[in-house]
């Protein structure tokens, strides 16, 4: 039977010694042959407190330059002694591929097991290390089991590296240390049985449903339509979701950052004609062009160019161009007119990205998400050449990306369907008398918490066509694809606030201008 191991890895001086001696020289572990192994010699010394513990230490240069060595000394010590569990204190400079790679080698590989990973995270250092000293300590945290966040003295701090660290690895369990009274029994209990936990989740979810929908129903609200509306956009969403995270983990893994620059366009007119011909070729909503957006923007396209893309693809995609054809009864001044505006529209909103660029970062990552891609996927893509390797990170980019972005937009697809249900009427009572003006602005800021797919959008606007006029109804359906709810929720995944502000506010101006300048072209 194998021998479990428990690997400890953190940056230097992250107290890895600290936690070794703390943890292993329990009273009521004085009875467990435990093998320590460090690859690490730090100011603090593993010290055995009973006995009962058997340590070994290799130096970095000597891992590096003698790795066959480093593993016969290990299956000696296992031969003279019977183990019950070994410790690795992991160097915190060295990826931990290395170290399943060590552990993998013919002589180890039946001997011993990697049960569980802890890494110890300095609360002081951690938000500057991260992103300014390669890629070994994100891939230790993103291959750990278990946390634990030491010297950290507020819960603003805590906060944020508990946000940081589960964005690198969303399914890590995070610990602030107080005392290690307490850490045992969290490092060691017990995961709820994955069945267990599902169907505690659906009694939770129903007790839930039948508690808020009598609440709702007490204040006449038609709870039942909300969460058909919300089930609805959801449904729809999620297909086109899963192939923007699709296509965005392709580009990002597949597609070396060589190519991109040597035959990419490198004048703005051109990367935009090229990002237009994309728009219209790949057919994806709004949901699915954002995880490509920013895949775009890691991969160093220009920021204009990228939200030229951005912009326009969830309005002359094909998918798009086929569905308002079918809602509008073969109409094709509405056709041509959707895709023209949406063009129109998309360039003028990137060259203003070009002419005023943004200070400071767009991506919310800063220095992190310059190095790494906020996935899992540490290490170096590029330096992965095998089509196993590859497809290894293309699955964990694209289930990072998933749940990153899908988070988002189940949270505005629940306000969308709360504005949906409730707050059409403020709009259409709205329209009575207004001018074209007004009820351009009306359409816009209706497509904008309505949130509808791009793909179908264009089904609920002809609903409203014998209400508002014609410009009106194109405003819903050039601005609603480029901004709405949930498209902001997802945008505040990866971007910042500032960023997120201006493309809102530019995408709004020029849109409303475009729609009320150019719509009486074709009699509309």
């Amino acid at each position: 039977m194998a021998i479990p191991v428990y690997v400890v890895t953190g940056f230097l001086d992250a107290g890895k010694t600290t936690f070794l001696n703390t943890l292993l020289n329990r009273r009521d572990w004085q009875d467990t042959g435990i093998l320590v192994i460090q690859f690490e010699a730090g100011e603090e010394e593993f010290q055995s407190r009973y006995n009962n513990c058997y340590s070994i230490s290799f130096p970095k240069k000597y891992l590096d330059q003698q790795p066959k060595q480093v593993i016969g000394q290990i299956v000696d010590a296992m031969r003279r002694h019977e183990f019950d569990e070994i410790w690795v204190e992991w160097n915190g400079v060295v990826p931990f591929s290395q170290l399943q790679a060590l552990l993998l080698q013919p002589r180890l590989r039946n001997l011993c097991k990697i049960q569980k990973v802890i890494h110890i995270a300095d609360g002081s250092s951690i938000e500057n290390l991260l992103g300014r000293t390669g890629g070994a300590l994100p891939e230790q945290i993103a291959n750990s089991d278990f946390a634990v966040v030491r010297n950290v003295h507020s819960a603003a701090v805590y906060k944020r590296i508990r946000r940081l660290l589960d964005g690198i690895n969303p399914g890590v369990e995070i610990y602030e240390i107080k005392a290690y009274k307490d850490l045992y029994k969290q490092l060691f209990r017990r995961r709820e049985n994955p069945v267990n936990f599902f169907f505690l989740t659906v009694v939770m979810l129903a007790a839930l449903y039948f508690s808020a929908r009598s609440a709702f129903e007490a204040l006449q609200i038609p709870f039942n339509t909300i969460i058909n509306v919300f089930l609805g956009i959801i449904l729809q969403a999620v297909p086109f979701l899963l192939m923007g995270v699709l296509l965005s983990s392709a580009i990002q893994v597949f597609i070396p950052q060589r190519i991109i620059e040597r035959w990419f366009p490198k004048s703005l007119g051109m990367g935009m004609l090229a990002a237009i011909i994309g728009g219209f070729c790949l057919p994806v909503c709004d949901c699915a062009s954002i995880p490509i957006f920013r895949s775009l923007v890691r991969k160093g396209i220009p920021v204009p160019v990228a939200v030229t893309f951005m912009a326009a693809t969830p309005v002359i995609n094909p998918v798009v161009i086929l569905s308002t054809y079918y809602a509008f009864s073969g109409n094709m001044k509405i056709v041509v007119g959707r895709v023209f505006f949406g063009i129109i529209a998309a360039v003028i909103i990137g060259l203003i990205f070009a002419l005023w660029p943004l200070k400071g970062q767009v991506l919310s990552g800063g220095a992190l998400d310059r190095l790494m891609c906020s996935c899992g996927c540490y290490e170096d893509a590029e330096s992965v050449t095998t089509f196993t390797g590859k497809l290894g990170l293309f699955i964990r980019h694209s289930q990072a990306e998933f749940f990153s972005v899908g988070k988002y937009l189940v949270i505005g697809t629940f306000i969308a369907s709360l504005v949906q249900v409730l707050g059409t009427g403020i709009f259409t009572a709205a329209q009575s008398g207004a001018g074209l003006a007004v009820s351009i602005i009306i359409m816009m800021a209706m497509a904008f918490v309505l949130s509808l797919c791009s793909s179908s959008d264009a089904v609920i606007a002809r609903s409203f066509a014998n209400q508002f006029p014609m410009g009106a109804i194109m405003g819903f359906l050039v601005f609603g694809p480029m901004m709405d709810i949930k498209n902001v929720m997802m945008l505040s995944s990866g971007f910042s606030k500032r960023f997120i502000g201006k493309l809102l506010f530019t995408a709004f101006i020029v849109c409303f201008a475009v729609v009320f300048l150019l719509s009486g072209l074709g009699g509309m």
